[in-house]
């Protein structure tokens, strides 16, 4: 069966700009969420079986990184700083890449969870929508990415300058 002319054309047209809108790179996502004064990216360690930092930090959506070190740290209580929002933005978006929203960690694992390790805890704030991940560290069945973000958090936080001590293995004897 042949098709005429424009009537041919405008289908052709009407694939091309459906494949154009379906087989982009942010198909069916729209466009990225853009940080906020309601945006927060947070990341909370806690303590183990031996010498492992426990400390939080937020990062807001205009810039400001809040610190708060318990023990194992270099600084105890409570210290700030200022982060480009470019960073924020590159974090989120990060995040957002990761499927952040829709990850979770079992509570059982076939390969097995060992005992002793810390629990990070980290949570996404951004265009009206929260979840929070609680990953213990020996669960060998999280999500490897969440290990990426919890790292991620820390360098645009720049929470070496807080958490690492001065000795030569780096632990925090407080």
């Amino acid at each position: 069966m042949k098709i005429p002319g424009s009537l041919g054309s405008t289908a052709f047209c009407a694939a091309l700009l459906l494949c154009a809108c379906v087989g982009g790179q942010n198909a069916g996502s729209g466009p990225r969420p853009i940080v906020d004064a309601n945006t927060a990216i947070t990341l909370d360690r806690s303590v183990c079986y031996g010498f492992c930092p426990s400390y939080s930090i937020r990062i807001g959506g205009d810039g400001t990184v809040a610190y708060g070190g318990r023990q194992f740290v270099k600084v105890v209580g409570t210290a700030s700083s200022q982060v480009p929002l470019s960073d924020v933005q590159e974090l989120a978006n990060e995040m957002e890449q990761a499927n952040y929203f829709d990850l979770t960690v079992p509570e059982t694992c076939a390969q097995g969870i060992s005992t002793d390790f810390p629990t990070a805890t980290t949570s996404l704030t951004l265009a009206g929508a929260t979840h929070t991940i609680e990953r213990y560290q020996g669960n060998a069945c999280a999500p490897a990415v969440l290990t990426t973000l919890e790292d991620r958090i820390d360098t645009v936080a720049n929470s070496a300058q807080w958490v690492k001590c001065d000795t030569a293995d780096g632990y925090c004897a407080n």
